[in-house]
């Protein structure tokens, strides 16, 4: 879908108080489509399960994504396999995993972590 499909999708979750389980995995949304979703998460209430795998995501939508994460209180299971997040995109990650007390499970496959950021 894109990085234009990833906003109208954003846009739409805004509103929607339905919608439980996204599958978004292999869909080149980008760093701007994850800062978008973000911005989604921080509202919606209904959705539980994500998945955002092979999206070229990077460290600044990982970022967005743990700050939706620390005001998100639906999402139970997020898939970002494969997103070249990073060891600071993951530390984001675990902090908001602080706060969130939802999230049960969480796949950081393949995203260039190490020992830093499995900290």
């Amino acid at each position: 879908i894109g990085l234009e499909g990833a906003k109208a999708l954003a846009e739409a979750l805004k509103m929607n108080v339905s919608v439980e389980v996204i599958n978004m995995e292999d869909n080149d949304i980008g760093t701007v489509g994850a800062k978008a979703l973000a911005e989604a998460l921080k509202i919606n209430c209904s959705i539980r399960n994500i998945n955002l795998a092979n999206n070229r995501i990077g460290l600044e939508g990982a970022k967005a994504l743990a700050e939706a994460l620390k005001m998100n209180v639906s999402v139970e299971v997020i898939n970002m396999e494969d997103n070249d997040i990073g060891t600071v995109g993951a530390k984001a990650l675990a902090e908001a995993l602080k706060i969130n007390c939802s999230i049960r499970n969480i796949n950081l496959a393949n995203n260039r972590i190490g020992l830093e950021g499995a900290k």
